[in-house]
């Protein structure tokens, strides 16, 4: 029975391939600053998506013989979102999500996979920034040159190291995605369009898968920002109504400010853990206690129901955690342990032809 508990691996150096998907419109000589950056200082095994989005020319023939990167292309701007997701579909491993308007320092991506390999309870990492909004930015940095960009990464590096801090929201200029938060999680939702609080959707859906995000304080990407959203003519009143159009579907889907959601997702989590703590030490009785603290701190949390339902299949409750598994899968329909868990408790409950068709009625749902 699998309780979404993630064992905690020794620092080090990555060895995971990781995708990086790099959603362009036009702006060649931007994405071809941001690809050669990547070429010359990532050190782990990688490859580029780069999601042509219309522009004109394509930008496929000037890439068609570099190594590592390919190019994917839609015949029209499909947005970030779906742009994004054009990537998704073809990735392995943790997945980058990098916008063309970044140049990437020597060793950038090392930090951000050691957050992932030390804790596999964090789902996404992002580096700081002289460009970005909320707590990732460093303000009034100047960097004229690579070389300079270079010399502030290494110094910062050797400064901090490795330092996550736990956040709310990661933006989606450089985001680290682990690869199994990819396939709970599915794809970006796409009503967010041009672009804009797609990113903050996502945060809001990796927090509820049971994830955390951090920042790591020693990593650096250099970003020139909204390049794109400028040579699509999206300026001053324009930007303005695209902003507040995208907020306000972020709130009709979520009801929460993105500055105010984590506290209670983060204290939900903290009772889980210690359910998960009393769980391992045998006290079934403390682990269930613990498990309801959790949903009633945040009843939206798919994996404090998965995690709830093995404590009470172990209590002998058969039904009650084959109701409890089944709420975790509404809440979170690509769960791997609680669909691994549906499936165990109906075979031997004789229930497996209902499971399935409360899995098939699942699929027919919206994932976002």
């Amino acid at each position: 029975m699998r309780r979404g508990q993630r064992a905690v691996h020794n620092r080090g150096m990555p060895s995971h391939f990781v995708t990086i998907i790099i959603p362009a419109f036009n702006q060649a000589e931007i994405t071809a600053q941001c690809i050669a950056s990547i070429r010359a200082h990532t050190r782990v095994p990688y490859r580029v998506l780069l999601v042509d989005n219309g522009s004109n020319p394509p930008l496929a023939p000037a890439y068609e013989a570099v190594e590592h990167v390919t190019v994917i292309r839609s015949e029209q701007n499909l947005g970030f979102a779906a742009g994004v997701n054009l990537g998704l579909t073809q990735a392995e491993g943790h997945v980058v999500l990098l916008n063309n308007d970044t140049l990437v320092p020597e060793a950038w991506l090392e930090g951000m996979l050691s957050v992932l390999d030390h804790d596999s309870n964090v789902g996404a990492v992002g580096p700081m920034s002289n460009c970005v909004s909320g707590s990732q930015l460093i303000p009034d940095l100047q960097l004229e040159s690579m070389e300079a960009i270079n010399d502030y990464a290494s110094h910062r590096r050797a400064e901090l190291a490795v330092q996550p801090r736990t956040v709310a929201r990661l933006v989606g200029f450089c985001m680290v995605v682990r690869d199994r938060v990819v396939r709970d999680v599915g794809l970006f939702d796409e009503q967010f369009a041009t672009g804009n609080f797609e990113d903050d959707d996502y945060c809001v859906r990796i927090l509820r898968a049971g994830y955390q995000l951090c920042v790591d304080e020693g990593s650096f990407v250099f970003h020139y920002g909204s390049q794109t959203f400028q040579a699509m003519g999206l300026v001053d009143e324009a930007w303005h109504s695209l902003i507040a159009a995208n907020d306000a579907r972020f709130q009709a889907k979520w009801n929460l400010r993105p500055e105010d959601r984590l506290d209670s997702f983060q204290v939900s989590l903290e009772h889980n853990r210690r359910g998960a703590a009393c769980f391992a030490a045998g006290d079934k009785v403390g682990a269930l206690r613990a498990l309801v603290e959790a949903i009633q701190v945040e009843p939206h949390l798919s994996r404090n129901h998965n995690d709830l339902a093995v404590v009470l299949w172990q209590h002998g409750e058969q039904e009650k955690a084959y109701a409890r598994v089944k709420q975790a899968l509404q809440l979170e329909p690509a769960s791997i342990d609680a669909r691994s868990n549906l499936e165990e408790m109906a075979a031997t409950l004789g229930e497996s032809a209902d499971a399935q068709a409360f899995l098939r009625g699942l699929e027919n749902e919206d994932p976002s």
